[in-house]
């Protein structure tokens, strides 16, 4: 019975890796880098991270409900400039959302893992594929304001 005690009680296999990026990051993620790099590197984290489908598709719905509301605020204002940093504002809150939602599952990795995934480069590569996106999708809702004038 004693001897049953000396064997390691996690038998090879039965606790699964988790990985994560730093979540505090996507603060800065949201602010310079735009909503597309936080939708797609908080979803990657939360699936990582092992949250719920459940969640992690509703932080991405909220995520695409605050994409599509930068388009209409350019498209009711018709100022570019004001969408843009509407749409810094609002990337900088999901990352602070991501964060929240992923908070839990994060304390819980970095007490068994401890280690954590370098972000900065895919934010980069992220960032920059996302920017022409987003300023297209703003110059639309600029033209669609003041009609096919082109100014």
């Amino acid at each position: 019975m004693i001897e049953q005690w000396l064997y390691p009680s996690l038998r090879y296999g039965g606790v699964k890796e988790t990985r994560s990026y730093r979540i505090s990051s996507f603060l800065y993620v949201g602010f310079f880098g735009g909503l597309l790099p936080v939708l797609v590197l908080g979803t990657m984290n939360g699936h990582w991270l092992r949250v719920s489908k459940r969640t992690t598709l509703g932080m991405l719905l909220v995520g695409l409900i605050l994409l599509a509301s930068t388009f209409f605020y350019t498209w009711m204002t018709g100022s570019m400039l004001d969408a843009l940093l509407f749409s810094r504002v609002t990337a900088a809150g999901l990352g602070l959302g991501y964060r929240c939602v992923l908070k839990k599952r994060f304390r819980l990795h970095s007490v068994v893992q401890g280690e954590y995934r370098p972000l900065t480069k895919q934010a980069i590569l992220l960032s920059i594929v996302s920017l022409p996106l987003e300023f297209l999708l703003l110059r639309t809702g600029e033209v669609y304001f003041y009609g096919d004038v082109v100014r």
